[in-house]
């Protein structure tokens, strides 16, 4: 069977761009981390934070939470800068998650601060200033 010349081309850039397209509906969690078990009231934020690129930022910002109380779980979506944070409403709410968050990360092997390294860009699709 004979296939004309720009069939496999057409096919390879729709393959690519189902999985660009697909990525966004069935990204997988790039960090997860649960600090306490459900008590309270559990509710769950949604943010997109500007500096969570990575498995390494993720991970950085997860420490963020340690001493933030009442936060339950974090779950990270780097490739669409996404934190879902899982918390009791009961304790804390969105706005000292984002504090958190926007924090300054402390090295705690070097001592070294760092300011600015996330910025929260939206709560649950409403954009910040």
């Amino acid at each position: 069977m004979r296939v004309s010349g720009w069939v496999v081309p057409v096919l390879v850039a729709l393959a690519a761009l189902a999985g660009i397209g697909g990525a966004r509906f069935l990204a997988a969690p790039s960090y997860v981390r649960d600090y306490a078990a459900a008590s309270g009231r559990p509710e769950t934020v949604r943010l997109v934070v500007r500096g969570l690129r990575c498995v390494d930022t993720a991970e950085r910002l997860g420490g963020q939470f340690e001493d933030t109380p009442g936060v339950l779980r974090y779950v990270a979506y780097a490739s669409r800068n996404e934190a879902h944070v899982t918390y009791d409403g009961t304790v804390t709410g969105p706005a000292a998650v984002r504090a958190a968050i926007e924090a300054p990360v402390v090295d705690t092997e070097s001592g070294e601060v760092e300011f600015g390294a996330f910025e929260v860009v939206s709560v649950d699709g409403r954009r910040m200033r």
